[in-house]
This record gives C-alpha cells, sequence and structure tokens, in this order.
C-alpha cells in the first residue's frame, strides 16, 4: 500500500489543498506556497512514531489579516498496489476493518485527523471515514492508527550538517553504532571521511536497504523503451545493486553520498526500530540545497533506488528531470487554496512528448518553475525583449516570467504544458506567413479566453522591420552605413544584418532606446509587457 492522496484543511500555512501522489512525486511552488505545511503535516502525524498527534494551537491556519480558522482536518488516502490484494495479504489483513473498496476495484484506507479549538483549548480526533467521508464505527482506531504508521513511516530527510549531534541512531548488529555514531559527528562538522568511516557508511547503508526495508535489496529496472525516454529523459539510476557499491576514495561523492543517506535515514528513525516489511515514505526537502550538481546527481541516483515511496521538494532543474513528467506536481497558492496542478488534462502525441523532452525538460529545465512563458519565435527576440521590459520597468526573471523559443518545439507542446501546469502563457509572432500560421495555431487552442491575453502578432513581416517602422531607422542606417533617402528599407536592414548579425541588431537597438527612454519602445510591445506582467502577478 502507498499514500496516495492528501487532503489538508486550515493546517499552518495551507487554507485548502488536495493532492494527488505517485511512487515519486516531485512537488515545485514558491516560498509560502505550503510545501513546508505539507512535510511537517505529513511528518506529525506519521513521522514521530506515537500515536496519536496532539494538535496545538500554531496548527491552526492564520490568514493574512491575522485570523485563526476554528478547525482543521487533514485525510491521508492509502491504496493497495493490485486490485484486491489487501483481501489476501495477511500484513495488509492488520488494517481489514477500515479498507474500503471503490468503483475501479481497488482498496483504500482513509485516515482522518482532525481538530478544533475550544474555549479550553485544543480538542483533536483521529478515526477513519468511507468513501464518502462518513466515519467508521470503530472500538480500536488509535490502534489502527498505530499499526498504519508502523507499516508505512514516514522518513524526513534534511540537509546533515543542520541537524543535532546528539539524536539516538538505531541500534545495529556489531559496532555500527559507534561506528555511526561518529561519522554522524564527523559529518556534521563538515570534517574529511576516512576511507574507513565511509566503509562503516557503506555496509551501513547496505544493512539498512537490504535488511529492514526488502530482503532482496534493490531491484534491477526493465529496459528503457522509447516513450519511458521521452516521458523520462533524465534517469540516474545506474548505479547498480547495492552490493556492487564500492567506495573509489575518500572523497568520492558516492561515498559521502551514501553515508549521509545512512546518517539521516537512521537518525529520523529516533532509535525506533522498523518493522519488517514497512514500506515508508521519504520526505526529501530542497536535497539541492548544500550539494554540488554532481554530488546530487549521485545522492538521487540511491534515493531513487530506495523501495519506498518519494515526496521530493526541490528548485533544481536538473533533479525535476529525473522525474517522469506525470510525476511532477506544481503547487500555486490562490486566494482561498493551494491548488495543485499535474500533466494529464491534455492530450499528448509521441512526438509532442519527445519535443518537451528536449526542449524544456533537457535544455530548459527550470523554465518550469516560471510563472509565466513568453513564447517567441527566435534569438533576436530572446535578445532584445528582457532588456526592452527593463527599459520600461520590469525586470522579467523577478516576475517569474520566462522567454522560451518555440520555433524548433512548435507553439503546441509547449502551450499543452504551461496549461497542465498552471502556467501563464503568451506567443509572439511576426507579421509574415509563417507568423500567421502560428498565430491561427493560438487562435484554435483558445478555450474562450481573451485573445489579447494570449497573443500578439506584430504589425510587419518580421521583428527587424517592425522595429524599423517604430521609431528606430536612425540605428539601422547607422549600423547599414546607407543614409540616402532612396534605398529601400529591406535593403538598409539586410545590410545592417549583415554587417552586425541578428544579435548584434538587437543589442545596438537597445542601446539606442536606453539612451532616449522607455517612449521609444514600441507601443505594442509596451502592452504586451503590462499585460503579461500583470497576469504572471496573480500567482504571487
Amino acid at each position: 500500500m502507498y499514500l496516495e492522496h492528501i487532503q489538508i484543511r486550515n493546517f499552518m500555512g495551507i487554507n485548502q489543498l488536495s493532492l494527488h501522489l505517485d511512487q515519486s512525486t516531485a512537488l515545485m511552488g514558491e516560498n509560502a506556497w505550503g510545501k513546508t505545511s505539507l512535510f511537517r503535516a505529513l511528518w506529525r502525524l506519521l513521522g514521530q512514531g506515537a500515536c496519536c498527534y496532539q494538535f496545538v494551537e500554531d496548527d491552526f491556519y492564520r490568514t493574512e489579516q491575522n485570523t485563526t480558522a476554528d478547525e482543521l482536518q487533514i485525510v491521508l488516502s492509502y491504496r493497495e498496489h493490485r486490485p484486491g490484494i489487501s483481501e489476501h495479504s495477511a500484513r495488509l489483513a492488520r488494517l481489514e476493518s477500515v479498507w474500503v473498496r471503490h468503483k475501479d476495484n481497488y482498496h483504500r484506507v482513509h485516515y482522518r485527523a482532525r481538530a478544533w479549538r475550544t474555549g479550553q483549548g485544543v480538542v483533536s480526533e483521529h478515526d477513519f471515514v468511507d468513501a464518502a467521508g462518513n466515519p467508521i464505527v470503530l472500538d480500536n482506531a488509535a490502534q489502527l492508527v498505530h499499526q498504519l504508521i508502523e507499516m508505512n513511516p514516514v522518513f524526513r530527510l534534511r540537509d546533515s550538517r543542520g541537524a543535532p549531534e546528539n539524536l539516538p541512531i538505531v541500534s545495529l548488529n556489531g559496532d555500527y553504532e559507534q561506528l555511526l555514531t561518529r561519522l554522524s559527528e564527523q559529518l556534521a562538522e563538515e570534517d574529511e571521511l576516512s576511507q574507513r568511516d565511509i566503509k562503516a557508511g557503506l555496509d551501513a547503508v547496505r544493512q539498512l536497504f537490504e535488511h529492514y526495508f526488502t530482503p532482496q535489496g534493490a531491484t534491477s529496472r526493465a529496459p528503457r523503451r522509447a516513450k519511458d525516454i521521452a516521458v523520462h529523459p533524465v534517469t540516474l539510476s545506474q548505479l547498480g545493486k547495492l552490493n556492487d557499491w564500492q567506495p573509489t576514495g575518500e572523497e568520492s561523492g558516492l561515498s559521502l553520498a551514501l553515508s549521509a543517506v545512512a546518517r539521516t535515514v537512521l537518525q529520523a528513525r529516533g532509535g525506533r526500530p522498523i518493522e519488517t516489511g514497512a514500506r515508508p515514505l521519504l520526505l526529501i526537502e530542497d536535497p539541492e540545497s548544500r550539494l554540488h550538481p554532481t554530488t546530487l546527481a549521485v545522492t538521487w541516483g540511491i534515493l531513487e533506488r530506495f523501495p519506498g515511496q518519494k515526496l521530493v521538494t526541490t528548485n533544481s532543474g536538473d533533479l525535476l528531470s529525473a522525474f517522469p513528467l506525470n510525476h511532477l506536481r506544481r503547487l500555486v497558492r490562490v486566494e482561498h487554496e493551494t491548488l495543485s496542478f499535474h500533466i494529464g488534462n491534455e492530450k499528448y502525441s509521441g512526438e509532442d512528448m519527445r519535443r518537451i523532452a528536449f526542449h524544456v525538460r533537457i535544455n530548459r529545465p527550470m523554465s518550469l518553475f516560471a510563472r509565466y512563458w513568453l513564447l517567441v519565435e527566435g534569438e533576436t527576440e530572446i535578445w532584445l525583449l528582457a532588456e526592452l521590459a527593463r527599459i520600461c520597468g520590469y525586470v522579467l526573471p523577478a516576475e517569474g516570467i520566462r522567454i522560451i523559443e518555440f520555433a524548433q518545439c512548435g507553439h503546441s507542446p509547449l502551450i499543452k504544458v504551461a496549461r497542465d501546469f498552471g502556467i501563464g502563457w503568451h506567443l509572439l509572432t511576426d507579421g509574415d506567413e509563417a507568423g500567421q500560421k502560428y498565430a491561427q495555431g493560438v487562435r484554435s487552442m483558445l478555450r474562450g479566453e481573451r485573445e489579447t491575453d494570449h497573443l500578439t502578432v506584430l504589425p510587419r513581416s518580421d521583428i527587424e522591420h517592425y522595429l524599423f517602422y517604430n521609431g528606430l531607422e536612425p540605428v539601422f542606417r547607422q549600423e547599414a552605413q546607407i543614409h540616402d533617402k532612396h534605398t529601400p528599407a529591406s535593403r538598409i536592414i539586410e545590410r545592417a544584418l549583415s554587417r552586425r548579425s541578428k544579435p548584434g541588431m538587437a543589442l545596438a537597438v537597445v542601446e539606442a532606446i536606453e539612451l532616449q527612454g522607455p517612449q521609444l519602445v514600441p507601443v505594442e510591445l509596451r502592452r504586451m509587457f503590462a499585460r503579461i506582467v500583470a497576469i504572471a502577478r496573480r500567482q504571487g
């Protein structure tokens, strides 16, 4: 069984949240959008081993007006891996009285924790509910909650250097306890590790994985097919079986990562034994925060093979690309709730997925963290627009706006991904034949939305002619060294581009506008900047 769905109301920084989980799930979202509150909810209910958590005043959601909610509720829904397996498994039968069969033939357990504020303090209640949310009458609800925690414990992995040094470590065989204690102190003090320390860390994590979580150790994966590569373009799990992992030196990134995993996982249990066969949930918070990208890749290669469920928060585009596209969740806080966006509402062809994998997930992975995508045809617009926006008073990166070249990818896959992940989008195109086709394609994808919110078509054949006829003619003449009145505009532009190149000419235009002020920025572009910034700010 695994945690399939989380529903939270009025807990800490979350007013409302409904979140669907996979076996591995990556969360992306800006600061104060609820990621930390989500992790705290799971840790307090399932990570501390005791039953049952008693909520306190600080757990209740507070509005911006500093008013406190009177009640809160968290519902955790677990699903069996295969339909009906809970009816035949002796281990899962321990929760027999709370398994609920659904219309899809899967059985689920719905654990509900709630609390309310009274004049005498905070009252907490823990129970189980059916598919309709009605409580299941039980005499031993607390015992079943404890059983659920033991079967699906939560580990919270953080940067080990910020952890207290006096946390107890679960007792292992031999001298592991002493070795790991010394290893923990060295990691916390950022000292170099000796070969013996690294070997101890390797042995400890090998025992941890193989003995406590799965008798067979890490399992091999099926060969990757073409569609798997398109959905999951980057994989870091090619490190071999656990028994083959060996330290390659005192500064081996793999060895350090293994040692850190051993320390954090063992300390997370606070000295409590881990039930054989447990399927833990790892909460992994921003693993890139103090890791070099190479070490991050090694560390995630280890954690990806961990046989439990994983929930990760990250601001790393590289790590994000190591997850299947359908395992990504983008959290966005709006007025009364935190929304969770994920892939699946749009229809994607195999070619769409391949293009998304290359143009977004491999080449521009950080774009998935943006609030808004400004889609442009080529390199000239990328050089030009960020600077023109700055001259108009807008710093696009600070507004969460990312400029993306769409010509090679095609606009349709990008718009589909943006819609699924709740990312705003706007397409700027030339007025030539190709541009008109792009514009028509965008219009066909609108769903009752205003065209001006998503499309700007320049009233000239290309960006250079548009700038030429909107006050920048002197710049083109200067760069082309043509000053007579009879040479056609197209000849002047062609000569200027041959002397400076398209990007070079874009920078010359920016320089001229910088000297004369924002009034020289063409009006269509000024309107577009104002519009997309206003829309992007709505996600703040």
